[in-house]
């Protein structure tokens, strides 16, 4: 059997050399307390990875799920501690060079059910 677990960290290894680092936020809401007329259990959690951003090709935009102005980001299922890095879910952020994108799509790349990259969509905020 193939280890799948090798390319991840091969994959996270080209990233962190030719790529830039990554910043994926995610902030959950919490809940609405109608008798403080306040949300709580509100929270942010960041985590650092390895990531490479192109462009679209004018083919790929389609308006809808790929609009002009989308990136696409290849992220390391890495994270810079050399861990696995937690699975982004849409809405999340990601900070690349300080500028803030939100991750429409998320596509792993997951041969043998090893995630060895995701492949994200992303739209400036």
């Amino acid at each position: 059997m193939f280890d799948y677990s090798e390319i991840a960290e091969t994959a996270n290894e080209i990233l962190a050399e030719y790529g830039q680092a990554v910043t994926l936020t995610r902030i959950v809401p919490g809940t609405y307390n109608p008798a403080t007329g306040g949300m709580t259990g509100a929270s942010t959690s960041t985590q650092t990875g390895w990531g490479a951003v192109f462009e679209y090709i004018n083919k790929n935009i389609d308006g809808t799920l790929i609009q002009s102005g989308d990136k696409q980001l290849l992220l390391s299922a890495i994270n810079s501690a050399g861990t696995a890095l937690t699975a982004p879910i849409i809405n999340d952020t990601v900070t690349i060079g300080g500028v803030v994108m939100t991750i429409t799509q998320i596509k792993p790349l997951s041969p043998a059910g090893t995630t060895v990259l995701f492949d994200c969509n992303l739209r400036t905020i």
